[in-house]
């Protein structure tokens, strides 16, 4: 299984073509497909903030529909207080929805699908695919 972050499916909402792309690999692959709460919100978010509300919820919910939403549970919750404890201490901050994201899918040992590889890579033992 593969976690698919906001920006790969920001992306894919705008037909990028890397994006589309790299999904088309994914399914070939027979991969299956996943995303966590912290995402949902954010699209969800984001449509709302939008000028085309209807359309933009009418997208999110069909690609959140198809994806499986993983569980924010104990461990999740565990690993994120030690991955960011350890990246601030480190000076190195990803953002708390980044850390949430990453402790997400780490807790259910998944490999993250982003452009962000700036952040996600800071990660201890986070798998980490550019689209």
């Amino acid at each position: 299984m593969v976690c698919l972050e906001t920006d790969f499916i920001i992306a894919l909402m705008r037909k990028d073509e890397s994006a589309l792309k790299k999904l088309q690999e994914l399914v070939s692959k027979g991969e299956r497909l996943s995303t966590t709460p912290i995402t949902a919100s954010e699209l969800f978010r984001g449509a709302y903030s939008s000028e085309r509300v209807d359309e933009n919820l009418k997208k999110v919910r069909g690609i959140l529909s198809r994806l499986d939403l993983l569980e924010f549970n104990t461990i999740a919750s565990d690993i994120y207080g030690q991955t960011s404890s350890d990246l601030e201490r480190k000076g190195e901050p990803i953002g708390d929805f980044d850390a949430l994201i990453a402790s997400i899918a780490l807790a259910h040992n998944e490999r993250v699908v982003t452009r962000n590889i700036k952040h996600f890579s800071r990660v201890k033992g986070l798998e980490v695919e550019k689209f």
